[in-house]
């Protein structure tokens, strides 16, 4: 995550000590995007957490989740969520093929899917009772 301060302090000519210079490409919102970042992807500069969701945008973004949906967040438990989430194709359900992007409680009560977990070893435990 970056933080930048919104503006910078130069010296000044005079008898005022310094002046400050103000960054057009600051984070004005403390959310850890820049306003050009915030251009770049739709998200509100003013606003740190743009879709409401109660995530913050720049941890939206590092957690490759979409800072404008709100049903699509990081994990409220931590576990991390990979780049090729997206890119991840179903190819069957024998043994080598990839499974189906199904969805799971996890331990906590919380829906994840497996497909976001798709550069990771994925341990899950199954049961049934008959």
């Amino acid at each position: 995550m970056r933080a930048y301060l919104p503006f910078t302090l130069l010296p000044a000519l005079g008898a005022m000590g310094c002046i400050a210079q103000v960054d057009a490409d600051a984070d004005g919102d403390q959310d850890g995007l820049l306003a050009s970042d915030e251009a770049a992807l739709g998200t509100d500069p003013g606003n740190p957490d743009s879709d409401g969701d109660g995530w913050n945008d720049g941890d939206e973004v590092d957690q490759f989740t979409d800072p404008l949906a709100e049903t699509d967040h990081p994990y409220q438990n931590g576990w991390k969520i990979d780049s090729c989430r997206d890119d991840v194709e179903a190819t069957g359900q024998s043994e080598g093929e990839v499974a189906n992007n199904f969805e799971m409680l996890d331990q906590f009560g919380e829906t994840v899917k497996l497909h976001d977990f798709c550069d990771q070893v994925v341990y899950m435990v199954f049961a049934a009772f008959w």
